[in-house]
Parts: structure tokens; C-alpha cells; sequence
């Protein structure tokens, strides 16, 4: 056996379909001086306003709080650490990107999906729910990961 023969395996949150160098990420601040708790890869976010207080800095965003709000991005995979803490600088994928996410139920390939608010790096086909992107997999079974095209423009 070579030591060489290995098959990385996908994670949630982390890119794919990269052929252009210039995807559209965005690098943002996790909400400076909020409550909430650590983020994980594949969570939405939203572009957030910190009234008087607001650093006018890089973009602001913080965790969505309902399923109708408009998702700006989504974090993605770093391979220094599997969470973030509020304060941090944080990458995001926006519209164009290919993300891979895990699907909480069986979808067809080419349907509109959206985040599962309560389980972040998890899609699921939408009626009502904000729109997320376009599932370019099949996901036979809860649990699949599959790649899903970004179509959120943060916007209803």
C-alpha cells in the first residue's frame, strides 16, 4: 500500500467548483461586541447594523434569527479552526459560490434550497423559507453532503 493513496473527504462549508480565483467570498466581522456564541461552517449570516456603535470597518454580520431573513452568506470551512468566536474576521461565501452543505432530507438535484435555521451547515428543499441556492447534487438519504450553488443576494 502507498502512503500516498488517500481520498480526502468533503466537509460542510468548504468550497468546491473553484475555477475562478476571484470566487465570491468576502471576508466580514462576526459581530463585534454581541452575545451569541460560536459559529460553525455552513451557518447563515446576515449584514448587521450596530447603530452608534458601529466601527466603520469591514462589513458586519451576525447569525440569521428567522427563516424569512435574507441570507447574506454563508461561513465557510477554515482548516485553522472548526469555530468562530464573535469579534473575529470571518470568511464568507456570497452569490456564484459552490459550497458543500448536508442535506437534511432527500432533495433532487436542481432544487431551491434553504438553511435549516436551527442546524447550521444543513439545507433543505424551501417554500417559504429565504432562499438559499440551487442543490447541483442529489441527496438520496438525510445526512448526504451536497453541493449547493450560493443564489442568496442578502436581499428579499
Amino acid at each position: 500500500m502507498n502512503i500516498n493513496q488517500f481520498k480526502q473527504k468533503q466537509v460542510v462549508g468548504s468550497l468546491d467548483l473553484t475555477t475562478n480565483p476571484n470566487a465570491s467570498v468576502m471576508t466580514v466581522l462576526y459581530n463585534p461586541g454581541g452575545v451569541g456564541g460560536d459559529i460553525v461552517p455552513g451557518t447563515g449570516l446576515v449584514l448587521k447594523d450596530l447603530g452608534a456603535t458601529d466601527p466603520n470597518t469591514i462589513p458586519i454580520v451576525d447569525v440569521r434569527a428567522a427563516d424569512a431573513t435574507a441570507i447574506e452568506g454563508v461561513l465557510i470551512f477554515d482548516v485553522k479552526s472548526a469555530t468562530k468566536e464573535i469579534g473575529n474576521r470571518v470568511s464568507i461565501a456570497k452569490k456564484g459560490t459552490v459550497i458543500v452543505m448536508e442535506a437534511s432530507a432527500s432533495i433532487s438535484r436542481g432544487a431551491k434550497v434553504s438553511l435549516v435555521l436551527a442546524s447550521p451547515g444543513k439545507v433543505v428543499t424551501t417554500s417559504t423559507e429565504a432562499l438559499f441556492g440551487k442543490a447541483l447534487d442529489k441527496a438520496k438519504v438525510t445526512g448526504d453532503l451536497i453541493r449547493v450553488e450560493v443564489l442568496a443576494e442578502g436581499v428579499v
